[in-house]
């Protein structure tokens, strides 16, 4: 079919683009477009701006409606911007359904730079993901002319142009994908909900109509793109065969529920014979479809889509205006939304631009809604004329039971009067139990206090013991580097009086930390701490013999941490001297810093023996000792307080590599601990 044009009066003119434009909705250059057709499909872009032989560029006012046509149609959008108004735009291409679609965009040194689009190439290979066709802009003062190339193999060639911001584009875009979620959502809800009432009630109408709805949301998810998006992005798809190949499922399966809605085969014969052809003939049409002949079967498909839609809409109006048959009222002001959009679209796709007015992909949406609206609105009446027969139903049954429940009221009786000596002595085990939960309240608390001052003992034990073990360590320090340190006889003896007091001041040290994070009513004495600082300031003066083979490794800046810097320090002297005591002497132990936004990871990574498979279960637990490293000296709490120290900051501490070339363990923080859980009555205890 010949490309047929409505001229516009208004003189071409370029569109300005303000600051404004693009933002809250798309700027339409409804005065900037020109549309050129090319039969024969041979001119190029050089050929087409500088003017083609035959016939020139005419405005165009309105969105493109070319019909059934395979020419190639070229559209001149002709744009400049105010100084003020951002260069980057966005060029908005739409329906989805275009087979190719080829941008021409001014490159700056009197050619053009081509971009390649359309509904026959892959999805992944568009360079902005959106169902439409989006072509990125970069607009200057001076006026500029763009070109752009369309084709349709099958199938009516329509189009319309948007020009959005980049800001503006994704809020419609995120306006979209949320609408269209949720209408997808509603339609599965109603698909699912029809199904049930189709088990139910056993009417094969509800699941014709679930039918009937999962079609048209597959329709409507090819007319606008989301399926080439959704299923196979990385293939061209052929779009024209799908299409089409959904038009003739869907128009079989509309064709026949509006049958069924309706009743035709119970008023007329004849009608519902000739619908079941109609149906036949969208079925067969799959056939030359799917064989690769869409653009032979598109017309047809159209006039046969338009001719069923024009008998069902007269025959529907019979049915009400002549036979008043009131009841299809609901389901015939459904349909008529989706009749007049389909009538004027098939016109639209017959006579082109001579049909006056235009319809917009929202417009169609809208009527789709619409549709759907009151069709669910007509069937959800059929179901409660279903539950006014079944409520008539169910009285009568009530009715029938009567008599029965009057047999029962005297043994109703009989068992009210045994529930009521029933409760007399329930009533008499609450009174008991109330006064069992004051007596366990009572020695709760008892528990607390002696919890209480236990704690107190063990911390003034332990704080005494500091005293003396500081003493010892400095007399044995002063003779280790006295005149007599030098003796043979007298330095290993120095040096196993100061292990033993370091032992049994880490060992204080433990019980200390042990007792302050089993009282979970004292915070964390939360302050900024630089990981790398502390953990270089450990290994340069850590009080362990031994500690000159701790080597750090930073790979990378940590972030600082929101921590408690003693109960840090404890967690971290507790794996060093971990890795000090079950490593040879002789070789070294790595401590790795890496660190990301979101915290830091700590590893000591020793050279000893490592755990065994069944113990790394249990090196956690508090007092465990591995039984092969009976002979090494050792509380077992130091893995336990370095975990519940990580874990109170909201990290963790965990073995991450273990063999019997040494262990690996890892100590993760965040950036800023959790908050406290809520705090019951049992937790001290």
């Amino acid at each position: 079919m010949a490309l047929c044009l409505w001229l516009a009066a208004p003189a071409w003119a370029f569109l300005t683009l303000a600051p404004s434009d693009g933002l809250a909705r798309a700027a339409l250059p409804t005065d900037a477009v020109e549309v050129l057709n090319d039969p024969s499909g041979a001119w190029d872009i050089a050929a087409v701006s500088q003017g083609p032989p035959s016939q020139d560029f005419v405005p165009l006012t309105r969105p493109l409606a070319a019909g059934f046509t395979r020419d190639v149609v070229w559209l001149r959008l002709s744009l400049a911007r105010a100084p003020e108004t951002p260069a980057p735009w966005l060029l908005r291409i739409l329906p989805a359904r275009l087979h190719d679609v080829t941008l021409y965009a001014p490159d700056g040194r009197g050619g053009h730079v081509a971009t390649e689009l359309g509904a026959g190439r892959p999805f992944a290979q568009r360079e902005i993901a959106d169902h439409h066709f989006v072509f990125p802009l970069t607009v200057g003062t001076a006026p500029a002319h763009y070109f752009v190339r369309l084709h349709n193999e099958a199938g009516p060639l329509q189009a319309q142009l948007e020009l959005w911001q980049p800001a503006g584009f994704e809020r419609e875009r995120g306006t979209d994908y949320v609408f269209i979620g949720a209408l997808m959502g509603a339609v599965a809800l109603a698909i699912c909900m029809n199904l049930c009432f189709w088990a139910w009630l056993k009417e094969g109408l509800y699941g014709h109509y679930a039918l009937y709805l999962f079609v048209l949301c597959a329709l409507l998810l090819l007319r606008m793109g989301y399926a080439a998006q959704w299923l196979e992005p990385g293939r061209a798809l052929p779009f024209d065969q799908i299409m089409l190949a959904a038009q003739c499922v869907f128009n079989a399966v509309a064709t026949a529920f509006m049958a069924r809605i309706f009743g035709f085969r119970r008023h007329a014969r004849w009608a519902a014979r000739f619908f079941d052809l109609m149906v036949a003939c969208n079925l067969a049409a799959l056939a030359p479809v799917l064989a690769g002949h869409p653009a032979a079967v598109a017309p047809w498909l159209a006039t046969g889509s338009l001719v069923s839609t024009l008998f069902g809409a007269l025959f529907v109006c019979y049915l009400i205006g002549v036979r008043r048959r009131w009841r299809y009222l609901l389901p015939a002001a459904a349909f008529s939304v989706g009749t007049l959009l389909g009538l004027y679209a098939m016109l639209q796709t017959w006579l082109g631009q001579a049909l006056p007015g235009g319809l917009s992909e929202d417009i169609h949406l809208l009527g789709t809604i619409t549709h759907l609206v009151l069709l669910n609105v007509a069937v959800a009446d059929r179901t409660r004329h279903a539950e006014r027969n079944y409520r008539l139903e169910k009285e009568r049954v009530w009715s029938v039971t009567r008599d029965a429940e009057q047999a029962l009221e005297v043994k109703v009786m009989q068992r009210t009067a045994e529930l009521a000596r029933a409760n007399v002595a329930l009533r008499d085990e609450i009174k008991k139990r109330g006064l069992l939960e004051t007596r366990l309240l009572q020695s709760i608390e008892v528990k607390r206090n002696a919890i209480k001052q236990q704690h107190e003992f063990v911390s003034m034990v332990s704080h005494e013991f500091r005293t003396p073990l500081a003493v010892i360590d400095a007399a044995a320090q002063s003779l280790d580097i006295s005149a007599l340190g030098a003796d043979p006889t007298v330095k290993p003896r120095t040096a196993k009086i100061r292990r033993s007091v370091q032992r049994l001041s880490m060992l204080i040290e433990n019980i200390l930390t042990v007792d302050r994070l089993q009282l979970e009513q004292r915070p964390l004495r939360l302050e900024p701490v630089d990981v790398e600082l502390l953990l270089r300031g450990l290994c340069d003066t850590f009080n362990m013999p031994g500690a000159r083979r701790l080597r750090l490794e930073a790979r990378v800046h940590a972030p600082e941490v929101e921590a408690d810097r003693s109960l840090l320090e404890i967690a971290l002297q507790n794996l060093m001297h971990n890795a000090l005591k079950y490593s040879p002497s002789e070789r070294g132990v790595r401590v790795v810093l890496t660190g990301e936004a979101e915290g830091v990871s700590i590893e000591v990574i020793d050279q000893g023996v490592g755990v065994a498979p069944d113990e790394t279960q249990h090196i956690f637990e508090p007092y465990y000792r591995s039984a092969r490293m009976a002979k090494v000296p050792g509380s077992g709490l130091g893995l336990h307080l370095s975990r519940e120290i990580a874990r109170r900051h909201g990290g963790e501490v965990s073995l991450v590599a273990t063999g019997d070339d040494g262990s690996t363990f890892r100590l993760v923080l965040p950036t800023t601990p959790p908050p406290p859980p809520p705090r019951s009555d049992f937790a001290a205890l």
